[in-house]
């Protein structure tokens, strides 16, 4: 076990595969876009889980996992990446059991859009965080997947 959120969330393990071979794998459900700007992390505040967490979210049917994270991206922040690395899956066991693989990008934009939520965002606020600064609680499986993927804190 690599983390455990306060959802109930287990990240398993990182699987540093191509892109292309995702279709090799059974219940790839979600995608992250993990992105940058002036060297500081995109964040969102997730209102309805009341945490701190990274864009990403479900792989809607015929849709690529790239596809998503640029996605969820801007559904949760209302920022477009247009250039995404993809930095291979991770094992997931959710709450119920089941096990999942949630595909991981990374990216850098140059700048913030305007944010302005609205009642159907699941993000009532973004920001950008060193990843040092104390902001209340943060997912710990993202806060994991962001240290493997962007060697953050080592």
């Amino acid at each position: 076990m690599l983390a455990k959120n306060k959802s109930g969330w287990i990240l398993l393990e990182h699987l540093d595969i191509k892109e292309e071979e995702i279709g090799n794998y059974e219940n790839v459900t979600g995608a992250f876009a993990i992105v940058t700007v002036d060297r500081q992390y995109l964040i969102g505040y997730n209102k309805w889980r009341q945490q701190w967490e990274f864009s990403g979210g479900g792989i809607e049917p015929g849709e690529t996992a790239r596809e998503a994270a640029m996605r969820e991206l801007f559904e949760e922040t209302h920022q477009k990446a247009t250039e995404l690395t993809f930095r291979g899956i991770f094992r997931m066991q959710r709450p119920n059991g089941e096990h999942c693989y949630q595909a991981v990008f990374t990216g850098v934009v140059e700048h913030l859009e305007p944010f302005a939520a609205n009642d159907e965002d699941e993000m009532s606020d973004i920001m950008l965080w060193d990843l040092k600064r104390d902001i209340g609680y943060v997912d710990e499986c993202d806060m994991k997947i962001v240290e493997m993927v962007c060697n953050e804190g080592k």
